[in-house]
């Protein structure tokens, strides 16, 4: 049975046809890695292989003769080492003793001489980052399901292409800008007013009020009496008891702004000052108060209409003077109206 011995190489091991320091040849001097010194100047500790290398469980690669890589690595076997189970990661990478992390650390490729190309086929990828992650592409490729939490910051241009589902509440600070047609899921504009007009006076005597198919759900209408506003504002209001959420109508997805929603809050039975908007999310507006349990008061909620800036004075002698787009605007006792009089 023969003797298990460490093998210590006190300089550099070098695997390869030719052996290391000829710098009388210049073929030979050619196979050298210069990169880790020649003769005096060598740096100790270094390995050369000028062949492929192979790390850990030789099972992993097993086509003979026909390497997957310059570099094989895998776990160890567990039936011929010991140890293989003790083994938590194939490969890391550590700053432990006292070393201070740099931005390359870790380089796959060489941006001033050459990229290279990387595919990961991995069950899961966990990134724990410390400050911040910067990715540089022309193209961005995203399949399958994005959950993100936290703080979204983008800067520069965003092209979508196909479709984009968003659910829930949306929150915009800042300028914001459509740039061409923009649709939602039903017309909501060029609404079907109800009441009796008079077109000599341009006055309704009745409920001004609209009537369109349903924002989301096929087959469905929705009618409102509207309000008189600066704004093609809409709202819903009631009282709350024993919960401290409001809501919000599924219908108003692709009908409102959400960035417009106002609540105003009216505690009733007894005072609360502690009552408060705590948040808007996911269609609902949720409540604090130091009576969480025992919320009761009156609310109501609104919101202004998605659609163009409405112009609200403006000089003209009728309606057909006005400045703005007014295709989905329906005056009543003009014929901006869809129904006949």
């Amino acid at each position: 049975m023969s003797e298990l011995v460490n093998e210590h190489i006190g300089n550099q091991l070098c695997v390869s046809t030719a052996a290391p320091g000829n710098e009388g040849s210049p073929l030979l001097a050619a196979r050298d890695p210069l990169c880790l010194g020649i003769g005096p100047a060598s740096i100790p500790g270094s390995i050369f292989a000028s062949g492929c290398e192979l790390i850990g469980n030789p099972l992993s690669y097993p086509i003979p003769a026909t390497p997957e890589a310059a570099l094989m690595v895998s776990k160890p076997n567990a039936k011929t080492n010991p140890l293989a189970s003790k083994v938590k990661s194939i490969f890391k990478v550590t700053t432990k003793a006292n070393q201070k992390p740099t931005p390359i650390d870790v380089m796959l490729g060489d941006p001033g001489i050459g990229m290279v190309g990387i595919t990961i086929n991995s069950l899961s990828i966990d990134i724990i980052n410390a400050t911040y992650i910067n990715i540089i592409s022309p193209e961005t490729f995203l399949i399958g399901k994005k959950t993100h939490i936290g703080m979204n910051l983008k800067t520069g241009v965003e092209i979508r292409t196909g479709a984009c589902n968003e659910t829930g509440f949306k929150w915009r600070a800042g300028f914001s800008r459509d740039a061409g047609v923009r649709k939602v899921s039903s017309p909501v504009f060029a609404p079907l007013f109800v009441g009796n007009v008079t077109r000599c006076s341009g006055k309704s005597t009745g409920a001004k009020g609209f009537d369109i198919e349903h924002p989301i759900k096929k087959g469905k209408r929705v009618r409102h009496i509207c309000v008189e506003g600066p704004e093609s504002a809409i709202y819903i209001r009631g009282k709350l008891k024993g919960t401290h959420i409001i809501d919000i109508p599924e219908y108003w997805q692709g009908l409102v702004d959400y960035d417009t929603i106002t609540v105003n809050l009216t505690p009733c039975g007894k005072p609360d000052l502690s009552l408060y908007v705590k948040d808007i999310r996911d269609n609902k507006i949720i409540l604090s108060s130091d009576h969480l349990t025992q919320v009761e008061c009156f609310y109501q909620v609104w919101a202004d209409r998605i659609g163009p800036e409405l112009v609200v004075e403006y000089d003209g002698e009728s309606p057909a003077d006005y400045p703005g787009d007014q295709s989905g605007h329906s005056i009543a006792g003009y014929n901006y109206d869809v129904r006949n009089e």
